[in-house]
């Protein structure tokens, strides 16, 4: 279950509804958060596309995309860990109503401020019969396009009759997240669905798929029971528990937490225990011999970690890969347990951060060490095909951590915890201006810059920042900032809440997608397609090129109604994103008055409220 070469799961494929579901709404969360990685989760999510498809290029099917999703998907990151996409869009601006930041409070005994570290979705569907499925996936990867191995695990479930405390601490934790929400109509609805999921659980009954596993448990950690007291993840099995066997698969690590796993059977003696660590070579500096005197530590082999640059030295971005995964076994007689998900081995995850974990039990003949090694080191351990190495303390190359680059990324957060606000104005008929007002914060003598995400103009940091001839399109609620010390450089984007955005603004988004007729036909012709690669390869072709330049050439109109005949039968809730379009389009002359009076008749038969 744990063999890399064999057992790959697909972000995409985890995310996208079965046969014959569609999304109904999804919660996720995610520590750091790439925006495009968002864009491809969303295609995932409404158009069942994988994560990196082609389909990413095209503005038709990202619009339909985040459209038939941006009501649908609350996703929540740590404040100040977005990074800078790659491939900017006006587009983006319907990514807003998705994205929600956190900013955890200051914890005694945590030097820095806490993380909100947990990566996990909660997503419901639902078929045309109304039938609901409940999907919940832990994972240790961040919502980017990190190239470093990372851990899944997901099971479905339904609605029954019976009522269970199982899912009581997904309960909790959506309720923590329902307070990260802000308190304008989008957080509203956004709580509303929430609330909608937390009546529910309790009757959604969870199945693992797999035999080997007889129990699970979800484990939040760092934040409120209902009943008043705090998630611990100190206080489970994994740390309380005498072992024979400990596994351990961290990337990055303290020493007094291993040292308490490795000190821990001194206490009650178990003979003969076997202990094992897979961590980051950088993580060992962290270590003393006395924290691993019983363990064996291993770690990514160079050629692995180097893999991409052997494979493609002519690549513009080198990606480097190493693991990230949070993997933890721990075996006492025929018993054995198995946690997954967020939490690293290091004092911060484990007393100060806001994470999520799910515990898979199993028997001892299912589950051991010999059976995670072979899996994970391949048929011998010293076979060229085991991408892990033993190392030792005395011999490991010990990389040190960039206190530049932390401190830089403290002064983000500190940034991002001042309480910013901002107010846009309109200055004339074309153009906006935004005044951008933060709180008390610690810069020191960092030089530091910010600008909208959707403009290229830039301005010095601060107490107060004006941008001035913005267009409409220009006008978000994502800032790119910019933290420099003269040498080291970190550029992150920021939600801050914005007052006066005008109304209009994803009516011009939409205009500028959809802006002729040519281009309207192929998203009508899209939204009825039975599947969209389908759709999109009709409407090239119709087009006439191949490579998605579309021409001029008029479409086939009564094949377009023909399709809207067989969707009012079959199909009728995608008469939804056609409603979206004729409202949001903006422009004179782009709808047909033909197709208009035949949509009114089709409105009226498949009943869709104005």
């Amino acid at each position: 279950m744990l063999n890399p070469n064999n057992d790959r799961l697909d972000y995409g494929q985890i995310l996208a509804p079965p046969a014959g579901y569609y999304l109904d709404f999804a919660v996720g969360t995610t520590y750091s958060l790439d925006l495009d990685a968002l864009v491809g989760a969303c295609l995932a999510l409404g158009l069942s596309e994988e994560t990196d498809s082609e389909l990413m290029n095209n503005p038709v099917c990202l619009l339909e995309a985040l459209r038939s999703t941006g009501d649908k998907v609350a996703l929540f990151c740590e404040g100040g860990q977005i990074a800078m996409p790659n491939h900017v869009t006006p587009l983006y601006i319907l990514l807003e109503k998705m994205v929600f930041s956190v900013k955890t409070a200051k914890k005694r005994g945590i030097a820095a401020f806490p993380s909100f570290h947990p990566k996990f979705w909660l997503i419901r569907y639902r078929n045309k019969d109304g039938d609901l499925l409940y999907r919940v996936i832990i994972l240790s990867r961040n919502l980017t396009f990190d190239r470093s191995w990372d851990v899944t695990y997901y099971m479905d479930g339904r609605i029954s009759e019976e009522t269970s405390e199982k899912n009581e601490p997904i309960c909790d934790f959506l309720r923590y997240l329902m307070i990260q929400l802000p308190s304008d109509e989008n957080g509203k609805e956004k709580a509303k669905s929430i609330r909608a999921m937390i009546r529910e659980l309790p009757n959604v009954v969870f199945e693992p798929a797999e035999k080997e596993f007889y129990d699970f448990e979800f484990i939040p950690n760092g934040i409120k029971r209902q009943t008043g007291d705090i998630y611990r993840f100190n206080v489970t099995p994994l740390f309380q528990d005498t072992f024979h066997e400990i596994f351990i698969m961290s990337p990055f690590i303290s020493g007094g937490i291993i040292r308490d796993f490795n000190d821990r059977n001194s206490k009650s003696p178990i003979e003969d225990s076997r202990y094992m660590l897979i961590t980051r070579e950088m993580s060992l500096g962290r270590l003393k011999l006395e924290d691993v005197s019983r363990f064996k530590i291993f770690t990514m082999r160079d050629a692995v970690i180097d893999g991409e640059t052997a494979i493609s030295e002519d690549a513009q971005e080198i990606q480097k890969q190493d693991i990230h995964a949070k993997v933890y076994m721990i075996r006492k007689y025929s018993n054995s347990d198995l946690y997954l998900g967020s939490l690293n081995a290091s004092y911060n995850a484990v007393h100060g951060n806001v994470e999520f974990m799910i515990r898979l039990r199993a028997k001892n003949r299912y589950l051991n060490m010999d059976k995670l090694t072979a899996a994970l080191f391949g048929s011998e351990k010293d076979g060229s095909d085991n991408p892990f190495q033993e190392v030792t303390l005395q011999n490991a190359i010990i990389v040190e951590e960039d206190d530049r680059i932390n401190a830089l990324n403290a002064v983000i957060k500190s940034i991002n915890r001042s309480n910013a606000k901002d107010y846009v104005k309109q200055d004339d008929d074309e153009y906006y201006s935004i005044s951008v007002h933060f709180g008390d914060c610690d810069t020191k003598e960092y030089h530091i810059s910010m600008r909208p995400l959707l403009s290229r103009r830039s301005e010095d940091f601060g107490e107060n920042v004006l941008f001035s001839r913005l267009m409409m399109t220009q006008l978000s609620e994502f800032y790119v900032l910019s933290v420099s010390d003269g040498e080291q450089m970190v550029e992150r984007v920021l939600i801050i809440p914005t007052d006066g955005l005008p109304e209009d603004r994803e009516k011009a988004v939409v205009s500028s997608v959809v802006s002729n007729r040519d281009c309207f036909y192929r998203y009508i012709a899209f939204l009825l397609g039975d599947d969209a690669i389908l759709s999109i390869l009709e409407v090239n072709t119709a087009a006439g090129d191949a490579n998605g330049t579309y021409s001029r050439q008029s479409y086939h109109v009564p094949a377009l109604y023909e399709k809207m005949l067989q969707t009012a039968a079959l199909a009728p809730e995608r008469f939804k994103g056609i409603e979206y379009l004729i409202k949001t389009i903006s422009e004179d002359g782009i709808i047909p008055e033909d197709f208009k009076k035949l949509y009114e008749t089709f409105k009226k038969a498949v009943r869709i409220n104005g």
